[in-house]
């Protein structure tokens, strides 16, 4: 497996490239058709803070930044993490 993207009703739940695969555009296709093919008119993805380059492909398919949340990861929560909630509405 390469890469795959997953939408479950409006949020982007997954957008994984395996890392050999990284900067060859295959994360920016998936993207652009989950967002051209959709129906929804809002879509959601939570970014971790320190992924600059998962930040930058959502921002460059149109998705801003609507919220910082810090807490535990659901299911382990024995770790901290801080999450961007990224927000993209259809034009």
């Amino acid at each position: 497996m390469e890469a795959f993207l997953t939408l479950a009703e409006a949020e982007l739940t997954w957008l994984y490239v395996e890392p050999a695969r990284h900067r060859q555009g295959i994360g920016r296709v998936l993207l652009c058709h989950v967002l051209e093919a959709g129906d929804s008119a809002r879509i959601e993805c939570t970014v971790p803070a320190g992924n600059d380059n998962a930040r930058a492909l959502y921002v460059s398919g149109g998705f801003v930044v609507v919220e910082t949340k810090a807490g535990k990861l659901a299911g382990n929560e024995r770790f901290a993490a801080t999450g961007h909630v990224m927000e993209w509405h259809r034009p």
